[in-house]
């Protein structure tokens, strides 16, 4: 059983470190904390709330008033940073490497609506959208109905 859950441990890591820029610290205990919870599960154990991401105010992020109009963050071609002010296409991983802040610390520290400023500009998003398409996906059936015929 424990080869098994080593496993579906590598898979589940495997799958998330591919989307997600991880250091070797945050590696090694990602693999420890999934390796831990499944075990725990196969043993029959509840998984307790402390698993649940920290909120916003918990991790020690305060609240500011955005340096820029509201208005002007989200444009076409760029969205730019409310803590250094950088114009950028995307954010997520800026905001991430260069402040320390996740997507959810970020919306609630300047009290933004997720749904009316995305962290991603409209033409990126746009050209990002195309290209999948472009590949299949979002289709019925998509890559895997042509590679079968």
């Amino acid at each position: 059983m424990a080869t098994e859950i080593i496993k579906i441990t590598s898979q589940i890591v495997i799958s998330h470190a591919s989307m997600t820029e991880l250091s070797t610290q945050e590696l090694v205990e990602e693999i420890k904390s999934v390796y831990n919870l499944l075990a725990s599960l196969e043993g029959g154990a509840v998984i307790p709330e402390i698993m649940a991401p920290k909120k916003a105010e918990e991790a020690g992020v305060v609240k500011k008033k955005p340096p820029i109009p509201l208005k002007d963050i989200v444009q076409e071609k760029f969205v730019i940073c409310l803590e250094c002010k950088r114009k950028m296409k995307s954010l997520k991983v800026h905001l991430q490497k260069a402040h320390g802040l996740t997507d959810k610390e970020y919306f609630w520290k300047y009290d933004l609506d997720p749904k009316h400023y995305p962290l991603v500009a409209r033409e990126y998003s746009k050209q990002r959208s195309q290209m999948a398409l472009s590949r299949g996906f979002g289709k019925e059936g998509g890559r895997r109905k042509k590679a079968r015929a």
